[in-house]
């Protein structure tokens, strides 16, 4: 059965609403409306203008708090401002349903707040201009905004969150994240499952997850801790991941790449250096204009792996210890071509091919193991031992 509750204007509700109160300051007028609402609803969308906020607590029902401010010289022009704006209530099949309304144009300004009880396990809230906030939200949520910002704080569930240009900001959802901004900067404190997050320009940060990450950006990416792969793609920044459970793909068109440590990396860089600390697994670097830094974690292996530079010097760090075969190629020809090494095993052998002057390295270490093949063309190629 549908149950309509009455329309909320402003002059007042019947039923659960109470009556509006008017106030002022320097700024204009503010009427707000007080009520509550949907006694029997177990989801809730909720549909405004203005900025968002959506709570939970120990309530059996539905509340608001609907404020609406404008700019006028007296209460009775600030009520001809206003005698647009309207708040719907209805309940139907289980949902209960806000849509709030202000006259179009910058003529008034709102806010809504709306506490839901902590049984409600699906939320989807939608603003036009507005910026929306949840917080001690569970089950499914979705949040959708044209300009505004998306702030989620201690959500227990999962999070579809897309915002035209402003930033989405994820404090900790112990579920997944689905994140879509159209320019603008998102933040990740701590994710509990796999996240997507995708903006077509700002920073993406993102502290801590306990899954899987596909990022992309044409800003900077940086990651703190991630238990599993990270896919991070970026089309014009840099991209630093500090420490992760399985393999990074990292791509950007012309920053640095930067990983702490990893299970195997594949990164490309169109123009930046690459950076690569404590890793292992197999490793796949290559960089158009930058150096390439490897240090390969002691006590673990690599498997078969290939870096190269067009135009820049290799370093790699081999523990003392690691059984690795080492073939190197550096085909520079300028007097940088040339390859330094720490291990007498390492045979060097420079040659000349018509006017192509080439150095070919290679040798196992402890006995040799997975193949660690270098190439380089205008820059040197230096192997150290660690300790």
């Amino acid at each position: 059965m549908r149950h309509l509750l009455p329309i909320l204007v402003l002059t007042g509700l019947t039923g659960h609403a109470q009556e509006s109160a008017w106030s002022s300051d320097p700024a204009g007028w503010n009427r707000t409306t007080m009520g509550s609402a949907c006694r029997q609803a177990s989801k809730l969308k909720v549909v405004t203008q203005g900025r968002l906020t959506v709570l939970t607590d120990d309530r059996h029902d539905v509340g608001f708090k609907w404020s609406c401010k404008t700019a006028g010289n007296s209460r009775a022009e600030a009520e001809h401002k206003i005698q647009a704006a309207r708040l719907r209530a209805q309940e139907h099949g289980g949902v209960c349903i806000l849509v709030a309304t202000t006259p179009d144009g910058p003529v008034v300004t709102s806010e809504l707040v709306v506490t839901i009880p902590r049984t409600m396990r699906q939320v989807y809230m939608e603003s036009r201009n507005g910026s929306l906030s949840g917080k001690y939200l569970k089950g499914e949520i979705e949040a959708v905004t044209a300009a505004g910002n998306v702030d989620m704080d201690d959500i227990d569930g999962n999070v579809i969150a897309r915002t035209g240009g402003g930033c989405l900001t994820f404090s900790s959802v112990t579920g997944s994240i689905r994140g879509l901004s159209g320019g603008g900067c998102i933040k990740v404190g701590k994710v509990g499952k796999e996240a997507v997050l995708e903006t077509a320009g700002g920073e993406i940060l993102v502290e801590e997850a306990a899954s899987w990450l596909r990022l992309s950006t044409a800003g900077n990416i940086h990651v703190g801790k991630v238990a599993e792969s990270v896919f991070a793609h970026t089309s014009a920044g840099l991209i630093e991941v500090e420490q992760a459970g399985g393999v990074v793909t990292a791509e950007t068109g012309g920053g640095t790449i930067q990983i702490g440590s990893a299970k195997g990396v594949r990164c490309e860089s169109g123009g930046g250096t690459i950076r690569l600390k404590s890793v292992s697994g197999a490793l796949r670097a290559a960089t158009a204009s930058g150096n390439i830094y490897a240090t390969l974690a002691p006590g673990l292996m690599i498997e078969n792996s290939f870096l190269a530079t067009s135009r820049g010097d290799i370093t790699v760090s081999v523990p003392s210890k690691m059984p690795v075969t080492v073939k190197a190629l550096n085909e520079s020809s300028t007097w940088l071509g040339r390859v330094v090494s720490d291990f007498p095993e390492i045979q060097i052998q420079p040659s000349q091919v018509g006017r192509n002057r080439r150095v070919l390295a290679q040798g196992s270490l402890n006995g040799g193991g997975p193949v660690l093949m270098l190439s380089a063309t205008n820059g040197a190629i230096f192997l150290r031992r660690m300790k």
